[in-house]
């Protein structure tokens, strides 16, 4: 259930100043010296005439009405986020001094998307709102996204649009959004371990951060189950509210034993939980390409169970449980900074190092050189901190959990029905900075205090593998005139960077792997599956960190996704564009601003 709107903003500096504020914002605000265009479909709003502020929620609260957020507002100002628990962005339009605020969450969970020109501001919550097009294509999200399967660093496909950092409460300018943190983490103690007191208290955490969510749910609870530990663990806690409480997990095929799905049914049967198994892929390989390019926006890592989201549908779901959580770091300390950014699959062009044999060079050195001046201000920021455990934790809160799991919860799962990510919870993340690093290794902590709230919790088996994955070298394979003929039809932006040549050249040299290679890849993933093992790890040694190439099929996919992005922001009529009198119509261009601290 999409909460989403979009505000296109004009400089009109000698406007007369008006602090009324229309309960209906169908006309243009006078924000100060800006005139306002609002443009809502579902967002929360709440106008509060005697304080003339109006505020737009995209996501939802727990514990606080929207109505209230008016006089929090008032009281709070700049750190309002620190007083509001949910999963959201906010945008708050101040009549009477002339501002514009947006904050976004602790994790970034719910995006603003932002373009400042000068004199003409576009925000929005979807990466594709009409109002940022038509702008030029960024070759650093194409080039990002082909590398690495995800718009790291708040990117886009569009030029000078970015998603706004976790965290920040953002000050509109008019030569910038000037992003300042409201909520700083520093990572816990770099010795230590895992302690009773720490176990009871983390869980105590993490029981009090599931069922504050409960009381906000309007229907059965729908949690999205696997056969690791974080769900489970909520599973087990969902199981105690009395609540009726059905489960889903996705298959290919018939759910082989030891997968997500299988276990995951197990594990329903005995909570007592109605559990459902969804087709992860249909069978289309171009609707499937549609799916992700239609629901991920273009920022979202490419969902090989875009099928099974689009048919989660069905069962009318208005809440989703899931279990992403952040008290997760490698088990082996990495020693150097590009092994942390590659452990996140922060890495270079270098995994796609073959394709300078097939683009020009100037169209390979503009796509690698755009990508790995992101990479570097990443690393930069990375340098920050010293030990390798701090960089890895860092990581994951500003890069994996905002730009990889959260974008992709939002707009697969958040189609449909609220998501609720009870482990992401601000107390709980106040609780993680006290938290012994060393606890957080291979989620030891994490594990104890599910295993504290519930002895029985793997009375089921770890699933050994996920089992729903399609085998996207052969779909391309069987369906090759079906693609060739679509990119032939529907000609892409994408194409000036990266000629569909390309696409009919890889698909001509991609062939069904032989008996012994299959027989081969089988081995070195069992292999690897024994090293990563205390035993395997005491008689080979800590096995090293290799991120090898991108795959043909694997590209081919993203950048099927890409084409198919872009072409549905350029079939919707642009918008019209509004200059506002007294200031010059700028050319578009990036004027970012970082949080503190960066």
């Amino acid at each position: 259930m999409p909460t989403d709107f979009g505000v296109q903003l004009d400089w009109v500096p000698h406007a007369a100043v008006d602090t009324a504020v229309p309960a209906d914002l169908t006309g243009p605000l006078q924000i100060g010296p800006w005139q306002v265009h609002v443009s809502m479909e579902g967002a929360h709003r709440c106008v509060c005439a005697a304080s003339g502020v109006v505020s737009l929620l995209h996501g939802h609260l727990y514990g606080t009405d929207v109505t209230a957020i008016p006089a929090l507002y008032r009281q709070h100002g700049a750190a309002l986020g620190r007083v509001l628990e949910g999963a959201y962005t906010l945008l708050v339009l101040d009549a009477q001094l002339g501002t514009v605020r947006v904050f976004t969450d602790r994790v970034g969970s719910h995006r603003l998307y932002a373009a400042h020109d000068g004199d003409h501001v576009v925000l929005a919550t979807r990466a594709d709102w009409p109002g940022f097009h038509p702008r030029p294509l960024d070759p650093a999200g194409v080039a990002a996204y082909l590398a690495t399967g995800t718009m790291f660093g708040g990117l886009t496909l569009h030029h000078g649009v970015r998603a706004l950092p976790r965290a920040t409460v953002a000050l509109l300018g008019r030569d910038r959004l000037e992003c300042t943190e409201y909520w700083t983490f520093a990572p816990g103690p770099l010795t230590g371990g895992v302690t009773e007191a720490l176990t009871r208290d983390l869980a105590a955490l993490l029981r009090e951060a599931t069922l504050r969510r409960v009381p906000a749910t309007a229907g059965p609870l729908h949690l999205s189950l696997s056969g690791g530990y974080d769900s489970r663990g909520l599973l087990s806690m969902l199981s105690g509210t009395g609540r009726d409480l059905h489960t889903f997990s996705y298959a290919l095929g018939a759910p082989g034993r030891g997968t997500d799905s299988s276990v995951a049914a197990q594990l329903a049967r005995h909570y007592g939980a109605q559990h459902t198994t969804i087709s992860a892929y249909g069978g289309n390989l171009l609707s499937t390409v549609r799916h992700n390019a239609q629901w991920g926006q273009g920022v979202t890592h490419f969902c090989d169970e875009a099928d099974a989201w689009a048919l989660l549908t069905t069962l009318a779901p208005t809440d989703v449980f899931t279990g992403e959580q952040p008290f997760e770091l490698c088990t082996h300390p990495l020693k150097t900074v590009p092994e942390q950014l590659k452990n996140h699959h922060l890495t270079g062009f270098s995994p796609l190092a073959w394709l300078r044999d097939h683009v020009p060079a100037g169209h390979y050195a503009t796509l690698r050189d755009a990508w790995q001046a992101e990479l570097d201000m990443i690393t930069v920021r990375t340098l920050n901190w010293d030990h390798p455990a701090q960089r890895d934790l860092m990581l994951m809160l500003d890069q994996h959990l905002p730009h990889v799991l959260l974008p992709w919860r939002e707009c697969y799962a958040g189609r449909a029905a609220r998501v609720h990510t009870p482990f992401l919870d601000s107390q709980v993340l106040e609780f993680l900075g006290r938290v012994p690093l060393p606890a957080l290794a291979d989620k030891a902590l994490f594990r104890a205090a599910l295993m504290h709230l519930d002895p029985q919790l793997v009375r089921v088996p770890i699933a050994g593998r996920q089992g729903y994955e399609p085998d996207w070298n052969a779909q391309l394979i069987g369906q090759r005139v079906d693609v060739e003929q679509s990119v032939a039809r529907r000609p892409s932006r994408v194409d000036e960077l990266l000629d569909p040549g390309l696409i009919r050249t890889l698909l001509g040299g991609l062939r069904h792997p032989t008996r012994q290679a299959v027989l081969k890849a089988g081995l070195r993933t069992h292999l690897g599956r024994l090293r990563r093992t205390p035993l395997g790890t005491r008689v080979l040694g800590v096995p090293g960190l290799r991120i090898g190439h991108v795959d043909h099929a694997t590209f081919l996919m993203r950048l099927l996704t890409l084409r198919e992005a872009d072409q549905i922001v350029q079939s919707r009529p642009a918008p019209m564009r509004r200059v506002a009198a007294g200031g010059p119509d700028r050319p578009p261009r990036p004027t970012y601003s970082a949080p503190a601290g960066d």
